[in-house]
């Protein structure tokens, strides 16, 4: 099973429940990325949540993470909570995010049904192997319910790097979405989930890309089915 995750990326809500009906078609899970969204409010969010009819997972970036969300952290993380009180399947809640902001999504996870994936990314290399397991060690130890560690890749050796941190992931059965981005990424972005990715991500159609080396989703499917044989 290859689990594409597709995200949704416009700044006008509309055009997000335009997409979320294509994304419907070919998505394992859709991502809502709010932090696109600056002025979202209640009734709008339960509107995309409920408009997605595979499992959503809800991302509020802010602009130190690569994101567009400029207002107060308790603001995004006020965001992220309505969410899990919206029935998001997921929330995605960075690895940098202070203890007291993250101690109020547990606390709301309390009640909830939501999952937490913890995320790290960095965007302009990818770390060595000794630093990203030591990483996945620490981001583990915050109970999340999957941890996400995304690289640039700027070699190929880069991605044997995530390849072998996805392998360790699995020998300890922590659920890791590890990949690399950038153009000498795409291996990594295909390979991840066969070699035990919890899912990876794909852009709805060229031009829809959340992230730089991401592949739209039919091309990547056509991939995956030329694979079959493989995994």
């Amino acid at each position: 099973m290859h689990l594409i995750a597709i995200p949704i990326i416009e700044a006008n809500v509309n055009k997000v429940i335009e997409k979320i009906a294509l994304a419907n078609k070919e998505a394992d899970y859709i991502e809502l990325r709010l932090d696109y969204l600056p002025q979202i409010n209640e009734s709008e969010l339960k509107k995309l949540i409920n408009a997605c009819e595979k499992p959503v997972i809800c991302t509020c970036r802010p602009v130190t993470e690569g994101g567009f969300f400029k207002d107060a952290e308790s603001k995004r993380i006020a965001v992220l909570k309505k969410a899990m009180q919206f029935k998001a399947d997921f929330i995605d809640v960075e690895f940098e995010t202070k203890k007291n902001q993250f101690e109020k999504i547990s606390e709301a996870r309390k009640k909830s049904d939501c999952k937490i994936i913890i995320s790290k990314h960095y965007f302009g290399f990818t770390p060595e192997y000794a630093e990203l397991e030591k990483l996945l060690k620490n981001m583990h130890k915050l109970k999340p319910d999957v941890v996400k560690i995304v690289t640039k890749a700027n070699s190929q050796e880069d991605n044997k790097i995530i390849f072998s941190l996805l392998k360790f992931a699995k020998s300890k059965g922590i659920k890791l979405i590890a990949f690399c981005m950038g153009t000498i990424g795409r291996d990594s972005r295909i390979l991840c989930v066969p070699l035990g990715s919890f899912l990876t991500f794909a852009s709805l159609d060229s031009g829809d890309e959340s992230a730089d080396g991401q592949i739209p989703v039919k091309e990547m499917k056509k991939i995956y089915a030329g694979l079959r044989v493989m995994f």
